[in-house]
């Protein structure tokens, strides 16, 4: 779908030159009609008065109104009162209005009132204005008051209303909350006691005795691990002293003289590491037990240890161990008491490991405890905050209850009453006239827009990029516009036969042309003067100052710029349909590439159908293009250097008894290969897209093609279906050429280029 080209102010100055008279024709219309409302219309009165809205008598900050809102609110609950169908049919019955009307029902006289009844407000807001229109100025009066007061008592009846209403929802409300609030402090409290240990408050206790455990359980994990290495130990030596009679060494010596005092050193030493790992060095406990520790390291062996060792030195010499022996009673009675101490410890670590389980159950268990407790509780407070505010709201609601009833709250009151109207409101004539004025010019000025956008051809370079989705290599004036101002300048042409060539020279300023009888026309606008030649087409050499050379050069620019990549560039110039100015721009394109950027240019001529470009450019038409693909001359004797510039042609030639067959066209992708290597530009002058098929086998050909096509000429369809008949190369633009002088800005027009000294260049 096409988008909608944005218009600038140029551009409407443009479509109001051309479609003035369609402009013209719908402002007269529109007054004429509005003329016709000024005469036709019936006559009505306003009569009107003005209502103040007072404040409660007594301060806000003592007692807060119930009825709150704004004046836009009120004006609001206003308007939809009067327009009630209730009100408006009293009203109606007591002024018998619009009895004319009787027959069309109930329905359609409530309706005509409600149109005729307004409510405006003041621009302090305090206050509104009640109109009422009817076509006798007396009625109109009445009515007015009579609405007017009934507003008013409608207003106390409503507020009293409301407010007894809202009294009476509070207290219910009230009454709701205070259950709903019990019932919340009565959850919470089971909650508590149903959970007692697992609270979210006991976390910190838990948690602490949870480490106490654990400390304890790690102790006596290695006070088990140490009394069963020594059970292991007496035991060994139980089953060495029972063989060989001999005490084990591997007992201290204090094991083998008494195992007591170990016994009770083992002991102050584990209860010593216990209370290390929670308490500080300079605990009581700790600094007790570090002297009784010291204290038994330091005592000295018993006699009866000595005795001991005496007689199990006599054991030794004897063949084996005694029933009585000392030595093997003693490792029997430590074996005993580390045995009775190991089942203590087990049983410790055993009720140990039952406490941590619980405890870390509590402490697992707390998170759920606590969301549950904490919804319970948010309940509870939202209840309490919503219990605390339908309070303040149930007594300012009885404050107010009272200060109605008293008449002391807002209240509405006429300060300028209902006027009998002297002076017709309707028809307003000037507005009307004025409004007819404006719509004629808006539906004249946006049906000139409409048919400039709704336009089959092209008229701005915008149009034509968005339509055809392409960029735009330039926008081209009409020729004429080049030759209109300075057509004395223009070279003179001698008189010859019609068919006589133009002549070769160093340049390409020397040429014969036509008859003096006969009138040539330049490919890209109108004919200018009689003699014209067609070397006049080549306006970068004739007019280089003009706006049309310019946008030439404007085009070979953005070529390079296209081409910057490829050091050789092939550029196929080619149309929708003939007739569009190919060949002229073609021309052009390789003039300015050659003279103004110093490129070397090659112009082929490949439309064997209608081969112009040897004329433009002022060149002999054999030998050419035809003859090099029936090999009946090489190619370098086809080539022809036009003047002192780095520009050559290589014309189509004469297809006229031999034409160039669709096959034939295949060749020049291996021509253009030899040619590429020695010329920057090769511009190809190629048959127009439709209704010929050369068209997609030159395409392949090329690196950048440039459509040329024709403004408010060419169909833009015609154009669109040229494009999908083709297989367009990576990089194409658009030529505009034709653009007509309402249709170009003014820095794009002649007058702008033309200068005191532009007619030397010429």
């Amino acid at each position: 779908m096409t988008e909608a080209r944005e218009f600038t102010f140029q551009d409407y100055l443009g479509i109001a030159s051309r479609r003035k008279w369609l402009i013209v024709g719908c402002i007269l219309l529109s007054l004429t009609i509005a003329l016709a409302l000024c005469l036709i219309l019936p006559r009505s009165y306003i009569s009107s008065t003005l209502i103040i809205v007072e404040s409660q008598k007594v301060p806000e900050d003592y007692v807060k109104g119930v009825v709150t809102g704004t004046v836009e609110d009120r004006l609001e609950m206003i308007q939809q009162m009067l327009r009630s169908r209730t009100l408006l049919t009293r009203v109606i019955e007591m002024f018998n209005l619009y009895e004319e009307d009787r027959g069309k029902g109930l329905e359609h006289r409530i309706g005509r009132m409600r149109k005729n009844i307004a409510i405006d407000k003041t621009k302090n807001n305090q206050a509104f204005t009640l109109s009422f229109e009817h076509e006798i100025p007396i009625t109109a009066q009445k009515v007015t008051a009579t609405l007017a007061d009934i507003l008013i008592k409608e207003n106390l009846s409503t507020r009293e209303q409301l407010v007894e209403g809202a009294n009476e929802f509070l207290a219910s409300e009230l009454t709701g909350a205070k259950q709903e609030l019990e019932a919340r402090e009565k959850a919470i409290s089971e909650f508590k006691r149903a959970y007692m240990g697992e609270l979210p408050q006991q976390m910190e206790a838990n948690l602490r005795t949870l480490d106490r455990l654990q400390v304890e359980g790690f102790t006596q994990n290695e006070t088990l691990s140490s009394l069963n290495a020594r059970l292991g130990v007496i035991e060994k030596a139980i089953k060495e002293y029972e063989i060989t009679g001999t005490p084990s060494m591997e007992l201290p010596a204090s094991t083998r003289k008494t195992g007591h005092r170990l016994s009770r050193l083992t002991e102050l030493e584990r209860k010593l590491a216990t209370l290390s790992m929670t308490y500080k060095p300079n605990y009581p406990d700790i600094v007790q037990l570090k002297e009784e520790i010291a204290g038994l390291k330091a005592e000295p062996p018993a006699n009866d240890d000595e005795l001991t060792d005496d007689l199990l030195g006599q054991e030794r010499k004897s063949v084996g161990p005694r029933p009585a022996d000392p030595y093997l009673r003693e490792l029997n009675r430590q074996r005993g008491e580390v045995k009775v101490e190991i089942a203590s410890v087990k049983e410790r670590l055993s009720r140990l490991s039952g406490q941590i389980k619980d405890y870390e159950g509590r402490v697992e268990r707390a998170p759920t405890r606590e969301q549950k407790l904490m919804v319970l509780v948010r309940d509870y407070e939202n209840m309490q905050k919503n219990y605390q505010a339908l309070l303040e709201k149930k007594l300012n609601a009885r404050i107010a209850e009272n200060l109605e009833r008293r008449q002391k709250g807002e209240q509405f009151r006429v300060i300028d009453p209902a006027n009998t109207p002297e002076k017709p409101e309707k028809p307003n004539k000037p507005l009307i006239l004025l409004g007819g004025l404006l719509i004629g010019c808006g539906l004249g000025f946006g049906m000139a827009v409409l048919l400039e956008q709704i336009a089959k051809s092209f008229n701005h370079p915008e149009e034509a990029e968005i339509f055809l989705g392409l960029p735009l290599l330039a926008a081209i004036p009409s020729f004429q516009t080049a030759f209109a101002h300075s057509s004395k300048f223009l070279p003179l042409t001698t008189e010859g036969p019609p068919s006589s060539p133009p002549v070769r020279s160093k340049g390409l300023l020397q040429y014969r042309g036509k008859g003096p009888n006969q009138e040539a026309r330049p490919e890209n606008g109108r004919a200018v003067q009689r003699g014209f030649s067609p070397e006049l087409n080549l306006v970068a050499k004739w007019r280089p100052m003009s706006v049309v050379a310019e946008q030439f050069r404007v085009a070979a620019t953005k070529l390079t710029l296209m081409s910057a990549e490829r050091e050789h560039t092939v550029v196929v110039v080619t149309s929708a349909v003939m007739g569009e100015g190919k060949s002229s721009t073609a021309a052009n394109l390789g003039y300015v590439l050659a003279q103004d950027l110093g490129k070397a240019t090659l112009l082929m001529d490949c439309d064997f159908k209608r081969p112009v470009l040897h004329a433009y450019a002022g060149a002999e038409p054999e030998p050419g293009l035809a003859k090099v693909l029936h090999k009946d001359h090489p190619l370098e004797d086809c080539l022809q250097k036009l003047g002192d510039l780095p520009l050559w042609i290589l014309p189509a030639g004469s297809t006229a008894r031999r034409p160039v067959e669709l096959s034939k066209m295949n060749q020049l992708s291996a021509i253009l290969s030899t040619l590429r290597s020695r010329f920057d530009y090769i511009i190809m002058d190629a048959p127009p897209i439709l209704p010929l098929a050369d068209m997609n086998v030159l395409a392949s050909m090329a690196d950048i093609m440039a459509l040329v096509v024709r403004a408010g000429t060419t169909g833009r369809d015609v154009v669109k279906n040229a494009l999908k008949a083709l297989r367009i190369p990576n990089q194409a633009g658009i030529v505009l050429t034709g653009l007509q002088a309402d249709w170009t800005p003014y820095y794009m027009q002649q007058e702008y280029y033309l200068g005191s000294d532009a007619e030397k260049h010429l």
